[in-house]
């Protein structure tokens, strides 16, 4: 089972990731989280596999929240989203630790085969290819 925290400012996209997620029997969404500064204290809580974190959020950046998550918790899989194809400033999130980042609009038929791509990734840093897909 995969534990998941969803982090986005947008309630539609939290649901709609979820939605997404929950087809997946080995897919389990532990919590969600509307800004970054919750998204680092509610990883450090829940502790999930993976964080599933929007690029632009409130209180503090996707990039921000990443970098803070990857320090204390160096095993937790990031994947970024963003709401366009991924450019200079997404590739931040990847700079931060994040393992991929995925345009939400792409984001359907490729999340979960990514998620579980990251697991491994998340777990053995030092030869950790961050993917970027551009949709």
């Amino acid at each position: 089972m995969i534990t998941v925290l969803l982090v986005d400012d947008d309630p539609v996209m939290r649901q709609l990731l979820r939605d997404i997620l929950d087809r997946y029997p080995d897919m389990h969404i532990v919590g969600d989280a509307e800004n970054g500064e919750d998204a680092v204290a509610l990883t450090m809580t829940l502790t999930p596999a993976v964080v599933i974190m929007d690029f632009n959020l409130p209180t503090m950046s996707g990039v921000e929240a990443t970098t803070s998550i990857k320090l204390k918790s160096p095993s937790t899989a990031i994947i970024g989203l963003t709401a366009s194809a991924p450019g200079d400033t997404e590739y931040a999130m990847v700079d931060a630790g994040a393992a991929a980042v995925l345009n939400k609009g792409e984001m359907v038929g490729v999340l979960h085969p990514i998620i579980v791509q990251a697991i491994p990734t998340a777990k053995n840093t030092a030869s950790a290819t961050p993917l970027v897909t551009t949709g």
